[in-house]
């Protein structure tokens, strides 16, 4: 059987002549070669690169949505923004690296279309354009329409302006082609030379009234309108939740401090909760705490999330000074009267197993906590849980607000 042929280089034309024509015939590992230079090239693309630092924005889409539309919710933070970003753009990174192997190792079936064994691949270089002959067909690039030509991995990336690109051996472009080209061929050393390919000086050429295609700036201006947009978004919510909390505080601060000149008012029963209001929230056992005079306590407890509730147990402290809070309020009607703060704590925000949401009101001899608490393999519904929240701290006001 006749073995394939080794890459080789026949010129056609004279050297001082054109058009210059150039020939490889692909051997057995010219597919693989080139497959690895697609890979590389495609990886060292802008274009991938964009869209690398585009995918954990959308994975982060619906998070800015309920910042957006919550500022002041809790379990948020800018700094946790920017760390789940680049959590995310971590993960992506590998992921393109891995997926850049795999392209790396198997077999391009497009470059095997015009590299199989003893198949030739021809290039024609023309005053100003360049012709490639494959065996996919043959395709006419002018010089000015040149985007990408550059040497990565053992071959030369080529790329016409609209298009996806080719891989191509390397021995297609010797250095007179590239002369006639205008061009420089990045990524290799010249033929005969040990240092970086540098072009020669000479008089303009007419291929070198064809100046290679710039940058794509709409890419560029793409990304920096994408970077500014990102970094306007977290100033506003920032800003906004700023504004959000400065407010509450002053809320608290006007309300619900209550005046230090009052007179001492002893604390009533945290546990006085009728009968049908025990039943009603499903709470089937109640225990009372005399802590001291400054502080007294009541707990309930349900039948563990029955009847699809989502707390399983209660507390109401009763304190002349205010516990202290561990995340932001949201302002909350109690009675006849928006006097109260509503706040929310999560053990895990990626789970919900375990939530307490509390709210807490001003009275004559100091301050109502009131706190319910859910826990739920399955996860726990915070929205509802602090409706519930809400309806028992009304129901407990008529007797504990004096």
């Amino acid at each position: 059987m006749e073995q394939p042929q080794q890459p080789s280089s026949v010129s056609n034309a004279a050297v001082s002549g054109l058009p210059i024509e150039v020939t490889v015939v692909s051997d057995a590992d010219t597919t693989r070669r080139l497959s690895r230079v697609l890979a590389l090239a495609r990886l060292r693309s802008p274009y991938t690169w964009g869209f690398i630092l585009l995918i954990p924005l959308i994975l982060m889409s619906r998070r800015f949505i309920e910042v957006f539309i919550a500022a002041n919710s809790p379990g948020w933070s800018v700094s946790n923004l920017f760390v789940s970003y680049f959590g995310l753009l971590a993960v992506t990174i590998v992921m393109g690296l891995l997926l850049t192997g795999i392209q790396m190792i198997k077999r391009n079936p497009s470059i095997a279309a015009y590299t199989a064994p003893g198949t030739p691949v021809s290039a024609r270089f023309h005053q100003d354009s360049l012709e490639l002959l494959l065996a996919t067909g043959t395709t006419s690039i002018p010089y000015g329409k040149i985007k990408d030509l550059f040497g990565i991995g053992g071959g030369v990336f080529l790329r016409e302006q609209g298009t996806r690109g080719l891989a191509l051996p390397r021995e297609l472009f010797p250095d007179k082609a590239l002369d006639v080209m205008g061009r420089q061929l990045p990524g290799h050393v010249a033929d005969g030379l040990s240092g970086p390919l540098v072009e020669p000086a000479r008089a303009p050429t007419a291929a070198q009234s064809h100046p290679p295609a710039k940058r794509d700036r709409k890419l560029m201006l793409v990304a920096a309108a994408g970077g500014l947009v990102v970094v306007a978004v977290i100033a506003v919510v920032a800003v906004s939740q700023r504004s959000s909390d400065s407010a509450v505080d002053t809320q608290s601060r006007q309300q619900i401090s209550p005046a230090s000149s009052a007179p001492f008012v002893p604390l009533p029963n945290p546990c006085a909760l009728p009968s049908d209001q025990m039943q009603r929230f499903g709470f089937i056992r109640q225990v009372l705490n005399e802590d001291a005079q400054t502080q007294r306590r009541c707990e309930w407890y349900t039948n563990h999330n029955s009847d699809d509730r989502q707390y399983d147990s209660a507390r109401v402290f009763l304190r002349t000074k205010r516990m202290a809070d561990q995340s932001s309020p949201r302002p909350v009607r109690i009675g006849d009267a928006i006097d109260g703060q509503e706040f929310v704590e999560v053990d895990d925000p990626g789970t919900n197993h375990y939530v307490m949401c509390y709210v807490v009101w001003p009275t004559s001899y100091g301050f109502v906590r009131l706190e319910l608490h859910g826990y739920s393999i399955k996860g726990v519904d915070s929205g509802q849980l602090c409706r519930d929240a809400e309806e028992l701290a009304n129901v407990l006001s008529k007797g504990l607000s004096n």
